[in-house]
């Protein structure tokens, strides 16, 4: 299986529907349901600086999607932080790392980004396994953080310091 890491583009908005409309997808992340394409159409015509936005293609398909934010505050352009997505039929296959990794390697050697957090829910044991693959270290639990399913659920914080070379 051939997968293309690119920078999403405009015409990826159907494909983005369709990846978040999977049930695993909607469940472990923090986008809504039944999102139009002109949701995306108009996030991806006006990304604002310091956002980065990938996806993941296999075969003409949208399989993955890792948005990447480093703040722009003066004091915190050190640090950055990231939601990711993989299609359902996709989910362990290296999708997710291989994004990950994407980000990272900009991150690291063309952002002099220094720190990287994110929050997974606490029973997504995948992602929270990934994260970990990457250097990622849960910093603390957030009670009652996301709202999924009609109920809310715990997060964690989890973030990676970039490794001195």
């Amino acid at each position: 299986m051939e997968v293309i890491i690119r920078p999403a583009q405009v015409s990826d908005a159907q494909g983005l529907c369709d990846l978040y409309s999977q049930p695993k997808a909607q469940r472990e992340t923090l986008q809504l349901p039944n999102s139009s394409p002109k949701l995306w159409i108009d996030r991806l015509s006006n990304i604002p600086t310091g956002v980065y936005s990938y996806v993941a293609e296999v075969d003409g398909k949208i399989v993955g999607n890792i948005g990447f934010q480093q703040n722009q505050r003066p004091r915190n352009q050190h640090m950055a932080s990231f939601g990711m997505g993989v299609h359902d039929d996709f989910s362990g296959l290296g999708i997710g790392s291989r994004l990950l990794e994407t980000v990272i390697e900009l991150a690291d050697n063309w952002l002099n980004v220094h720190r990287i957090h994110i929050e997974a829910h606490c029973d997504n044991e995948r992602a929270i396994a990934l994260y970990k693959k990457f250097g990622f270290e849960i910093e603390g639990e957030a009670k009652d953080n996301s709202f999924r399913d009609g109920e809310f659920v715990n997060t964690y914080y989890l973030a990676r310091i970039r490794p001195s070379k």
